[in-house]
């Protein structure tokens, strides 16, 4: 399946998100913050997902995590984890998207940055 028709990755999380959220991720330079801007990340990102397998989820208190493994751009394996912590409205107020290894994460950052440098400016992404 090309990228371009991948289906698109929009995890039931997103909907949880604050308003002033704020995402710090691997494939970003700085933190992003906003729903909306997170919201764009996360389904630019799944939608170069070939395939995308949740392998672990756990809730401690406040907090969740959330563990996957996904091939993108031709069969390339990416492994995520994801942290979502949660504020005293239960609203998700951090998200924290780390990905391994650093070919995949060059490779997303670079793609990413081809997509939205014009939505979210392409100081965010990798050169």
């Amino acid at each position: 399946m090309s990228a371009s028709f991948a289906p698109l990755l929009s995890p039931p999380w997103l909907h949880q998100l604050a308003p002033d959220a704020i995402l710090i991720s691997s494939v970003l330079n700085r933190s992003l913050q906003g729903r909306e801007a997170i919201i764009k990340v996360v389904q630019a990102a799944g939608g170069m997902y070939e395939k995308h397998t949740v392998v672990f989820r756990a809730t401690f208190a406040d907090r969740e995590l959330l563990e996957y493994d996904a091939l993108a751009f031709g069969g390339v394996a990416i492994h995520g984890v994801v942290t979502l912590s949660r504020n005293a409205a239960g609203n998700i107020s951090a998200v924290g998207i780390h990905h391994g290894p650093l070919g995949a994460i060059n490779k997303l950052s670079a793609a990413l940055k081809e997509r939205l440098r014009g939505v979210l400016g392409a100081e965010y992404f990798e050169l």
